[in-house]
Order: structure tokens, then C-alpha cells, then sequence
């Protein structure tokens, strides 16, 4: 048993070890080396794990009966491995044998090899040494090979381009939608054949010039144009796409992309061409400042046809103004509604383009902003210039219509962003012609005797009719009124005038004429009309200068025809009686309609914008100021100033003394000349018309203000009217000057009336009675008969005052005929006391009494008992005994009326018989030192 185990040892140590052959140093022989192999140990641990398997196997001693059973497997198993192991290294071997067989073959074929690289490196050694002596003439013919490959080439590709620049266009008949990839395969084929035709056209151009007789054969270049007509017609398309995609809405979006894409793209490719010369002349020149190469400019044709798109829809607009050749001129002015209907349309139509075809653009052109709405308003301003032209045939209803189009326009464009100006910087110049003057009527009723009878006042209650307007008067004594439909409907008819010395008549215009032209017509220096739309620069939005002048036109109509109704108003005035209110007061119907009349222009007006309605305010507050002064001139304004002053006393009475006049203004002249000439009751009415002219014109600046805005407006009006600055400081705002001129005329009026009641003969005749004492210390004064009568007399006039006048003014007026009446009051006693007897200062204290009790239901306490105060202080005055309490009375006096000057010192010392004469005089020197007292005072 231990020789197959020592026998299966060895085996299984000569399978765990190499065997290596090595040769001894010292003595050169080889032997053999068994090195132990690194899966030695694996071996030896996996021949322990057997034993130990078997050990546990045979652990009992009942498992020794299995051994032989064991053997078997064991020899079974060991046979079937060494079969698995003898197939194993015969298919090895054979692998060994196959490939020893290749790697022979194959060292076989690289001995080949290397025997005909020897063979071919000894033939090249033999045949070179020839060649190196050519070797120019072999790069020259290469050189010419390659040339001649390339102008073969070259032919060939352009002997093809007309086919395909026909293809490409083929692409877009087919399809529109095919616009970018046309263009592509044409700029493609441009740039390929742009080397080709600039050597060609450099060659044939060198060859003309070298020929002796000067010509030669111009290009050829159908081949070329072919590409060039196809290019073309591309452009062509493009413009037409994107002119008419412009303002056909939405269906349009698509076309105009496609054409801008092809825009865009165009522009991006000129860029970059521009850009590679510019760095090729650098390169080679050392600078950039070659003049760069000519671009297509796609994108500013693209906007110019964007403009001509706006040409195309205005011509459209102003087609349907053009009359037939063969229809009047008047007739175009039936097209102006129409036309307005077609710019509104127009307006939709511009909206759509910003809804729809600005989005199509590049953000970067500002489309809108900087071309779109420029040239449409730059259109708009030539429609109102054509309006301008034809101005003559429009009525005023149609300019207002252009007006409020023009506002409703603003509104829109500022709806989509874009600021218009809605009104002029500066204000049309509106022509003023100021009406015919009215002649003064001079009244013929005046009141006489006293009291006066009542049956002087001519006043008509008015009808119901009459209220409304100015009833049924006749037309041959009263001027005809237009209406305001009647206004608006007509144009200002020309008139006929006959050239002397030749039977043509002219006719001639009252207003601003401006050239006459059809709408389709251009005028002297108009010939340049039309636009050129190949203009690049940006444009502005500003206020069209002829719709100015056309809000110029119709004020002028507008000055004309409210200053011929002022003059008519003026001349009904004038003319009619007074009408007298439900309240009893009386009033100038006529004054009413005017500013009826007035306020329908001004509606009017406020339809046609800001710029209208500066320019109505200029028309308005000339017409009013001059209404204001008419109104003064049927009041007697104009009556003479100087009159001479009114004797108090009776012939017999009169002492011939000298009188210290005291100085009248001009006002208060004024105001006496219109009583001798204007009947009392009218200047009551003119109270009243005056003061509401005030207020009409009031409401009418009130409006004005509201609509421009503020009253800032109206002071610039009046600074553009006015040159200079100080007068307009003073007047304020362009309507002051009227409102003050009605406030003026509002006093005029009741100090004409106050003057009238003083100037009426018969309360002249008691003035004349006052103070007057017979030697023996009677008469009608000192009895109280004359100061009963003229209290009753005026108490009269104050009570037609009362009756007349509306209850807010009748203050003015009685204020100012107790100020007349105190006035004539101290007057007459300074010219007619000419001695103080008993009884003449209780006289004078109950004429003082009296006249309180005649003014104390009309005017105010303190108002009566401050005019009253001057002729108590006279009646202390003429009450004194002595030098020294005259004295003292005068210089009450004097302080409380310095106006009376010393006269009251002169007058009533020389009617004291108590103060002896020789004292007189001392006194009078007192009192003309307290009156320079006085006056210095007053003066510091």
C-alpha cells in the first residue's frame, strides 16, 4: 500500500513544480531546476482537505465495510478525469500545429515582401536620377491640371446656374411658404458664383483695354443675369408681401413673418460680409478704413415699404374726395363727411396693424413708434392740409367736424401709446374787424315836474313769444339774426365786385382765404406734396400747422358773425322799448340773446377741442369787450364830458360871488352827460343788463377755465394779444378786461341814474330854493314847503329805484343818488346862505331829519349817517356864535370833508352878522391854516 501512495506523491509533486532548465557558470552544463510554482500550496491544502474528508469518512470502524465500495467511485472518478485530460491536450496540440503552419506561411510572405521593397527602392534609384533634373515642368503641369479642373468645374457650375436659379423659383410658385428656402438657394448660388463672374468680367475688361482699337468683347453674362432677374423677382416678392400684409389683419401675420425672416437674415448676412472685408483690408493694408462694401439694405426697404403701405390706404381716403372732372368744385365738399368716415375706418385699420402685424417685426425697429404711427400722422397732416385748401367751399359745421375728428384721433393714437399733440403751441391768428359803431340814441322822455308821473316809464311786459327771442318784429326795422343751424350749414358767400374797365367780375372773400384747390390738386409752392418715402429719418408727431389755420378760418367766420350780431343786438336795443320782469324790474332783452347767442358758439367750440376753444376765448373776449363798450355808448358813454356846472339859484336870488369849484372826474362827467341824454328808466335797466352781463360772462370764463383746463391758460391768451407785459399783469386773464368793462359800465349806470334824479328840472328848481331867506327871515325853505317837496320828489325816484332795479344792486344806485343829493345839498348852501337868521339852523337840522327819513329804508344806517355827517358838520358851522367855536366847527369839518376846500369858511363867515368883520378875517386865516394842516397830512 505505501508504493501507489509515494508513487501518487511524486506525481502530485512534479504536477506542483516547473521544471527549468539552467546552465552551470563554472563548467557550462545544464541542468535541471525544479522551482516550486505559486499554486503549489493550493494543492497541498486542497490534498489535506481530501485527507481529512477521508479521515471523517472512515472515523467508525462499521464505515471500514464501505471502503471497497469507496475505491470504486474514487478509481471511476479518476479515470473519467484522465480521459477529459488526454482529449484536452490533443485538441492543443492540434491548435500548436495550425498555428506553427500560419506563422510560417506568414514568415514566407514578409521575406516576400522585403525582396520586392528591395527590388522597387533599386528600380526608383535607377529612374530618379533622371526626374530631379525636371522637376519645375512636373509642379508646373500639376499646377495646370489643377487649374484646368478647377475652370472646367467653374464652367460647368455656371452653364448650370440659370436651371438652378429657375428651381429655386420654382420652390416659391409652388409654395409661398418656400420664400426663406428660395432665398437661401439663391443667395447661395450668388455668393458661389460671385469669384467666378468678377475674375470673368476683370479678364474680358483687362482684354478690352489691351486692344488696340479701344473695344472688345463685353462679358457674357446671361448666365450671371439669370441669377440676378431671379434675385429680383424675389425682392419683388418680399416688398409685395410685406406692403400687403401690413393692414389686412390677422390673416397677414404669417406672409409678413416669412418676409422679415428673409429680412433679418439678409441683414445678419451683410453684417458678416462687411465685417470679413473690413478684417481682410486690415490684414493687409494695416488699417480699417476701406470704404465698406455695398450692402442690400433690406431692412430700411422693408420700413420704406411700410410707408408706401400707408401711402396706398391714404390715397384710397383721398380718392373719394376727388370730384369728377366734370362736377363742380363746391361739389367736394359733400365728400368731407365720407371722408371722415373713411379715416375712422382707417383708424380700425392702423389698430389691427398694431395688433397684429407690429408683432411681426423685430423689436429693434421700433416699428410703431419710430415709422408706423410718424407717417400716418404725417398722412393726417395732409388731409387737413388738403382740407385747408378747399377751407372756402366747407361750412362751419364741417370744419367743426374735422375738429372733433381730429380730437377723437388723438384719443385713439394715445389709446395705443403714441402722444399726439391735440393742440397748437401757438394760437391761430384770428383777424378782429370790430363792427360798425352804434350811434348813440338820444332819449327823448325825460321826467318832468315833480313828483313824476308815472306814466312816463315806457315798459312792455313782454309776450311768451317775445321771452323766447325777439318775438315777430319786422324785418324793415329790425336787423335779421342768423341762427346758429344757419351758421354751421353755410360757408361765407364771395362777393361781387365790378373791375373798373372791364365788364369780368371778381369775387372777393371777408375772410381768410386760403388757396383754392381741389382736394386731389396741388397749389402755388405746394408742387412737393408727395412724400418720398425712401426718407430714413424719424419723424415726428406734432400739431398739424394747417388744421391751426383751419381753426383760424372758422374763428374768423365766428369773429365775423357774433360782431354782426352784437351790432344788430345793439341796434334792437337802441331800438325797442324795455321789457319789464315778472318782479317789476326792467330789463334789455336783446343783451340776453347775445350772450345766448354767444354761449351756442361757444358749444360749438368745445365740440372742436382745446385749440378751438383758445382760439373762440380770443374771439369771445374781443366780441364781449366790444359789446361791453356798445353797451356804454347806448348809456350815454360817449356823451359829452365837459358840461358846464348847474346854476342852484334863481336869477333874482343869485348873488354874482366867486365859487371854488370842486374838480369833477371824468367819470362823474361822464355820468352827468348820459342824464341829459339817456331816459332814466333805461339807465336803471342798464343797472341791471350790466350787472348781468357780468355774471353771463363770468359763467362763460368759469367754462372756458374748465376746459382748458386753468386760468393759467386764459393768462397766456392774454399774454399772446397783449406785447405788453405790464398791461397784461394788470388785466390778469384775456377775459378781465370785459368783466371789468361791464362792472364799469354797471357803475356808469347808476351814477348816470343818481345824476339823472339831480339833474331833473324840477329838483333842480327846489335845489334852487334851498337856503334862500327874504329880508325878513321867511320863505319857502324856512316854512319847510321846498325840502317837504324834493324829500317826496326823491323818495319818488328811489322807489322806481326800488321797483326797477333787481334787489342785489339797488344799493348802487341809491348809495349813489344820496351821494348826488348831499352833494347838491351842501352846494346849494354854500352858494345860496347868504345870512344866518334865527330859525335857519333849526331849518337846516330838520332838512337834515327830513332827508334821513327820505334815504333810511334804502340805505344802509351807516352808510346814510357818513353822508350826513358833512351837513351836520356845515350846520355846527353855520350854528357857531364865536371866532373860536367857527374855528373849531371848521376843523371838524374840514377833517371829515377835505375836499370842500375853504370854500364852507368864506360862505358861512361871511353869513355870521355876529362876528364883527375885523375878526372875520383872522378867522378865515385860521381855518386856511388847518386846511394846509390838512392837506399835508393827507399828502404823507
Amino acid at each position: 500500500s505505501c508504493g501507489p501512495k509515494m508513487a501518487e506523491g511524486e506525481v502530485h509533486t512534479a504536477a506542483a513544480a516547473d521544471i527549468v532548465p539552467e546552465r552551470d557558470k563554472e563548467d557550462g552544463v545544464v541542468r535541471v531546476k525544479t522551482v516550486e510554482t505559486p499554486w503549489r500550496a493550493e494543492i497541498l491544502a486542497a490534498k489535506e482537505e481530501a485527507t481529512r474528508q477521508f479521515a471523517q469518512m472512515l472515523a467508525r470502524p462499521e464505515d471500514l465495510a464501505r471502503l471497497g465500495e469507496l475505491r470504486e467511485e474514487v478509481a471511476a472518478r479518476l479515470h473519467k478525469s484522465e480521459l477529459d485530460l488526454a482529449a484536452g491536450l490533443d485538441a492543443a496540440a492540434d491548435d500548436v500545429r495550425f498555428g506553427l503552419e500560419a506563422l510560417h506561411t506568414a514568415r514566407k510572405a514578409v521575406v516576400k515582401t522585403r525582396e520586392n521593397f528591395n527590388e522597387i527602392d533599386s528600380l526608383c534609384e535607377e529612374e530618379s536620377s533622371g526626374l530631379a533634373d525636371h522637376h519645375d515642368v512636373i509642379r508646373d503641369l500639376a499646377v495646370m491640371r489643377a487649374n484646368l479642373a478647377k475652370t472646367v468645374t467653374d464652367a460647368e457650375a455656371i452653364l448650370a446656374l440659370p436651371a438652378q436659379a429657375a428651381a429655386a423659383l420654382q420652390l416659391l410658385k409652388d409654395d409661398e411658404r418656400n420664400l426663406f428656402a428660395c432665398w437661401e438657394q439663391l443667395t447661395e448660388l450668388a455668393m458661389r458664383s460671385q469669384p467666378a463672374r468678377t475674375a470673368l468680367e476683370l479678364a474680358l475688361r483687362r482684354d478690352a483695354n489691351a486692344s488696340s482699337s479701344g473695344s472688345g468683347r463685353q462679358p457674357v453674362t446671361e448666365h450671371f443675369s439669370a441669377v440676378d432677374d431671379a434675385m429680383s423677382k424675389l425682392e419683388d416678392t418680399i416688398w409685395c408681401s410685406i406692403r400687403n400684409s401690413v393692414f389686412v389683419g390677422e390673416k397677414g401675420c404669417r406672409t409678413l413673418v416669412r418676409a422679415l425672416r428673409v429680412v433679418e437674415e439678409q441683414e445678419t448676412l451683410d453684417t458678416l460680409l462687411t465685417t470679413k472685408a473690413r478684417e481682410q483690408h486690415s490684414r493687409f493694408f494695416g488699417d480699417d478704413s476701406r470704404r465698406p462694401s455695398p450692402r442690400k439694405e433690406f431692412k430700411k426697404r422693408a420700413i420704406r415699404e411700410v410707408r408706401k403701405a400707408i401711402s396706398e390706404k391714404f390715397a384710397e381716403c383721398i380718392e373719394a374726395l376727388n370730384p369728377d372732372e366734370e362736377t363742380s368744385e363746391s361739389s367736394s365738399t359733400r365728400d368731407v363727411p365720407s371722408m371722415l368716415r373713411n379715416l375712422e375706418t382707417l383708424m380700425r385699420v392702423l389698430t389691427e396693424a398694431y395688433d397684429y402685424a407690429v408683432p411681426a417685426f423685430p423689436p429693434k425697429y421700433r416699428i410703431f413708434e419710430s415709422v408706423l404711427a410718424p407717417s400716418w400722422h404725417r398722412h393726417v397732416t395732409v388731409v387737413v392740409k388738403k382740407l385747408f385748401r378747399v377751407s372756402r367751399d366747407l361750412s362751419n359745421a364741417d370744419i367743426i367736424e374735422i375738429l372733433n375728428w381730429y380730437q377723437t384721433y388723438t384719443e385713439q393714437m394715445e389709446a395705443i401709446g403714441v402722444v399726439v399733440e391735440a393742440a397748437p403751441s401757438e394760437l391761430p391768428a384770428t383777424p378782429s374787424t370790430p363792427p360798425a359803431p352804434v350811434p348813440m340814441i338820444l332819449q327823448t322822455s325825460r321826467r318832468t315836474g315833480a313828483p313824476p308821473p308815472r306814466t312816463t316809464k315806457t315798459v312792455v311786459r313782454p309776450s311768451a313769444e317775445e321771452q323766447s327771442g325777439f318775438g315777430n318784429e319786422s324785418v324793415d326795422d329790425v336787423p335779421s339774426m342768423m341762427s346758429l343751424d344757419a351758421f354751421l350749414a353755410t360757408a361765407p358767400k364771395p362777393h361781387v365786385t365790378a373791375v373798373a374797365g372791364n365788364e369780368k367780375q371778381v369775387n372777393t372773400e371777408d375772410v381768410v382765404t386760403p388757396l383754392q384747390t381741389r382736394f386731389g390738386n396741388t397749389g402755388p409752392g405746394e408742387e412737393n406734396i408727395e412724400f418720398d418715402e425712401d426718407s430714413d429719418m424719424d419723424e415726428t408727431i406734432a400739431y398739424p400747422q394747417d388744421l391751426n389755420k383751419l381753426v383760424g378760418v372758422y374763428t374768423s367766420r365766428m369773429s365775423q358773425t357774433v360782431q354782426t350780431w352784437s351790432l344788430n343786438i345793439q341796434k334792437m336795443a337802441a331800438t325797442q322799448p324795455l321789457r319789464e320782469a315778472e318782479d317789476g324790474t326792467l330789463w334789455t332783452t336783446s343783451d340776453v340773446e347775445f350772450f345766448r347767442l354767444l354761449n351756442e358758439q361757444l358749444e360749438v367750440a368745445l365740440s372742436g377741442g382745446k385749440q378751438c376753444v383758445s382760439a373762440a376765448a380770443t374771439v369771445m373776449s374781443s366780441s364781449l369787450l366790444e359789446f361791453a363798450s356798445q353797451q356804454r355808448k347806448r348809456l350815454g358813454g360817449d356823451a359829452a364830458a365837459s358840461i358846464s356846472t348847474s346854476m342852484m339859484a334863481s336869477p333874482s336870488q343869485f348873488r354874482r360871488v366867486r365859487i371854488t369849484k370842486v374838480e369833477k372826474s371824468s367819470d362823474e362827467q361822464t355820468a352827468v352827460a348820459a342824464a341829459k341824454v339817456v331816459d332814466y328808466n333805461v339807465l336803471l335797466a342798464g343797472v341791471n343788463d350790466a350787472n348781468r352781463c357780468y355774471t353771463l360772462a363770468k359763467e362763460v370764463e368759469t367754462l372756458l377755465v374748465e376746459t382748458l383746463g386753468s386760468e393759467d391758460a386764459l393768462e397766456k391768451l392774454a399774454h399772446k394779444g397783449n406785447s405788453n407785459p405790464d398791461a397784461v399783469e394788470k388785466r390778469g386773464n384775456i377775459m378781465r378786461p370785459a368783466l371789468d368793462a361791464f362792472l364799469r359800465n354797471a357803475e356808469h349806470s347808476a351814477s348816470a341814474a343818481a345824476a339823472a334824479v339831480s339833474s331833473d328840472p324840477s329838483v333842480v328848481d327846489l335845489f334852487g330854493h334851498l337856503f334862500v331867506v327874504d329880508k325878513a327871515g321867511r320863505g319857502d325853505w324856512v316854512e319847510g314847503e321846498v325840502t317837504e317837496t324834493l324829500a317826496a320828489t326823491i323818495a319818488d325816484y328811489l322807489e322806481d329805484v326800488q321797483q326797477y332795479v333787481t334787489r342785489e344792486h339797488v344799493a348802487k344806485v341809491t348809495q349813489a343818488v344820496l351821494s348826488r343829493v348831499m352833494n347838491s345839498t351842501i352846494e346849494a348852501c354854500m352858494r345860496q346862505l347868504t345870512s344866518i337868521r334865527p330859525g335857519t339852523v333849526e331849518r337846516m337840522e330838520a332838512d337834515e331829519n327830513a332827508l334821513r327819513d327820505c334815504f333810511e329804508d334804502h340805505v344802509q344806517e351807516s352808510v346814510l349817517e357818513t353822508a350826513l355827517q358833512r351837513f351836520s358838520a356845515i350846520r355846527d358851522l353855520a350854528s357857531a356864535d364865536d371866532a373860536e367855536s367857527f374855528v373849531l366847527a371848521y376843523g371838524l369839518l374840514v377833517r371829515s370833508a377835505p375836499e370842500l376846500g375853504l370854500e364852507p369858511a368864506e360862505r358861512l363867515l361871511a353869513a355870521h352878522e355876529d362876528i364883527p368883520r375885523a375878526a372875520q378875517r383872522e378867522v378865515l386865516d385860521q381855518c386856511r391854516e388847518l386846511v394846509r394842516s390838512v392837506t399835508i397830512r393827507s399828502n404823507r
